[in-house]
């Protein structure tokens, strides 16, 4: 299996803090979430390869991460060769950039956004995905009212998902789909179908909203912590969060 992970983006709305800094390489409670994150994925044996799509930017600040940080496998640093946002090709487009430099058409993809922080033990969900052989999104319930326009938001049967759809102005679920897929290699022929006939390239959700329509989507919810580092406040839960853990407090 192969590691995609996401952080071709310029986090404008955490200015200036991320003005000179790429956004997964922040720190949180000692560690970048970059490392953080991968030191999750990193659990799953069966990962053998991973491909890091940044922008032209910030290439140089990941590549002295990639130096620095200790993996058991190969890690890829792979510039999309944008400069600013107004630049930027979408994260779906660098799905398909990511793609192209993997070499091993038949490997299964684990796909994630290198903002995202979990605290949660991967391999359930891994192992349930080789059991099915299918799509497949980790979902979070999200307390309180939810608001519009903001989440991926997915119905269930079980574990089977019966609606998808991104940022819907209607809501009709507290269900979240989070920016990490496991997907099959087959997968590959319908993200090129996709980005031939859509033109929205950006938030990974339109994706697996179309995907679902075409393919059977398995759902797995996740049980345990995970923050999506998206503005100021976010990231000082996080820091808040894996600060405590680090000092054996609880979260």
């Amino acid at each position: 299996m192969k590691a995609i992970v996401l952080a071709a983006g310029f986090a404008t709305r955490m200015y200036p803090l991320t003005r000179d800094r790429a956004k997964p390489l922040l720190d949180v409670a000692g560690k970048p979430v970059l490392s953080r994150l991968l030191d999750r994925v990193l659990a799953l044996g069966v990962v053998d390869e991973v491909f890091v799509v940044t922008n032209h930017r910030f290439f140089e600040q990941f590549e002295l991460w990639r130096e620095d940080y200790a993996a058991r496998v190969p890690v890829r640093v792979l510039d999309d060769g944008t400069m600013s946002d107004e630049e930027k090709r979408g994260a779906i487009a660098d799905l398909a950039f990511a793609l192209e430099a993997i070499d091993d058409v038949d490997a299964d993809l684990l796909v994630v956004a290198g903002d995202n922080l979990i605290d949660f033990d991967l391999q359930p969900h891994a192992d349930r995905f080789a059991e099915l052989g299918r799509p497949m999104c980790l979902v979070r319930e999200i307390e309180g009212v939810v608001p519009p326009r903001r989440y991926s938001e997915v119905t269930l049967d079980g574990t089977r998902v019966v609606t998808c759809r991104e940022k819907p102005a209607e809501v009709r679920s507290n269900l979240s789909a989070i920016c990490l897929y496991f997907l099959p290699a087959f997968v590959r022929s319908r993200l090129a179908e996709y980005l031939a006939s859509q033109s929205e390239h950006d938030a990974p959700g339109h994706f697996l909203a179309w995907l679902h329509e075409r393919e059977p989507l398995t759902a797995s919810r996740i049980d345990g912590g995970w923050h999506d580092i998206g503005d100021l406040a976010t990231l000082e839960r996080a820091r808040t969060a894996f600060g405590a853990e680090t000092h054996g407090g609880s979260k």
